[in-house]
């Protein structure tokens, strides 16, 4: 039952959620006027700093998820944090976003230097600006501009990908929310005799062929072979056996599986605002080559629908036991598999962290938004939840 504390505690977050919404979206814009000569003087150093105050707004996105909790598996994608990849994630609702934002915000230097690829709507969002500054890809949606939009979105890879100095690409290759689009999945798939999925639909293949295809590794068909032991390629974040060519650096792909709890998607303002069930939000994460992936069209559908059947089994499986299953868990993997951790989130660190950026680029104090990542010199707070082995845990408290 809901009683006046609730209320209360409802109106204070919604409260943050505003003001640090103005709050920091004007700081950002500002800095990047105050630094726009440097684009054209110094780009290099210019998409620097817009990396760094990139990530400072996530660490603000993150203050707004406070109090619930995330359990993370797979892949430590965190050893690929150097390295170009193309994300991939199923898409349920609304809170997806600050979700994988979240995800990747434990992930080291690849945060700020993320390229959001989304529908052209987002663009007259409260982020819209934010996004058209730092030049991440709005697409529209239709038949009869769809050729138009991927040859537009080859380009944009070409130039702005590529010439920021950018890592990851995150896309929702679904093309929008599960409930929406599960019908027309459906039907398509039993049309055209394809896999009828229930908890994820049949990915569109447009999005991610144009970024293979534009920046990513040439494809070099070999028999697929797994590491021993610890000679895992992710160790060092790079895999071997090729020259690097800088217009064509993307190595990896990060299959990215969001599950929640009994299948029950949060939405974002419920969880920026508290009045969301604080269930468990669980990602699982397996990294591909991109040199295996086909290239074309017939063999990358074949790959990209595999790939998703697999994340309709693993999430039927989780949805009716409450985990993924170890056989899933315990497959052969090309990047070492995550060790138990529980990540704690300063929310007053983060808070002097972004009245700093505010009040001047001497931010290096802290480093960053302290949410105890891997492998930057902070050490975890005693756990308070038992994690199982094989998972991870970020806890925003």
């Amino acid at each position: 039952m809901t009683g006046w504390t609730d209320y209360v505690r409802y109106t204070l977050r919604f409260l943050l959620f505003f003001v640090s919404n103005v709050y920091a979206l004007a700081s950002y814009v500002t800095w990047m006027g105050l630094f726009a000569p440097l684009r054209i003087l110094a780009p290099k150093l210019h998409w620097k700093i817009e990396s760094f105050l990139f990530s400072v707004i996530q660490g603000m996105i993150v203050t707004w998820l406070r109090g619930y909790e995330v359990m993370e598996c797979g892949d430590d994608i965190s050893l690929l944090k150097d390295s170009e990849a193309l994300l991939l994630c199923n898409h349920q609702s609304t809170a997806d976003t600050p979700l994988v934002m979240l995800a990747n915000y434990t992930k080291g230097s690849a945060v700020g230097n993320t390229m959001w690829i989304m529908w052209f709507i987002f663009k007259y969002t409260n982020f819209g600006l934010v996004s058209l500054i730092r030049q991440d890809f709005f697409i529209h949606n239709g038949k009869d501009i769809r050729v138009s939009e991927m040859e537009r979105l080859k380009e944009h890879m070409k130039s702005a990908y590529i010439d920021h100095g950018r890592k990851w690409v995150v896309i929702f290759p679904e093309g929008g929310f599960l409930r929406k689009r599960r019908q027309a999945s459906q039907k398509f798939a039993e049309k055209n005799n394809l896999p009828v999925l229930e908890h994820v639909t049949l990915p569109r293949l447009g999005a991610v062929d144009a970024v293979l295809s534009t920046v990513g590794e040439p494809y070099t068909p070999a028999a697929e072979s797994f590491p021993d032991n610890d000679e895992y390629e992710g160790s060092n974040g790079h895999h071997n056996q090729l020259e690097p060519d800088p217009e064509k650096p993307v190595k990896w792909v990060i299959d990215m599986t969001l599950a929640y709890k009994d299948a029950k998607p949060l939405d974002m303002l419920g969880m920026c605002i508290g009045y969301c069930p604080n269930n468990l939000i669980t990602f699982h994460y397996k990294a591909y080559r991109v040199r295996d992936i086909p290239r074309d069209l017939p063999g990358l559908t074949d790959w990209l629908y595999k790939r998703y059947v697999e994340k309709d089994r693993a999430l039927d499986k989780f949805y009716s036991t409450g985990k993924f299953s170890d056989e899933f868990l315990s497959e052969r993997r090309l990047v070492r598999p995550m060790v138990p951790h529980h990540l704690q989130f300063d929310l007053l660190q983060n808070i002097l962290h972004t009245a700093i950026v505010k009040g001047g680029l001497d931010s290096s104090v802290g480093g960053g938004l302290a949410l105890w990542p891997r492998g930057r010199g902070f050490e975890p707070q005693p756990s308070t939840v038992r994690v199982p082995t094989g998972w991870v845990g970020v806890s925003i408290m």
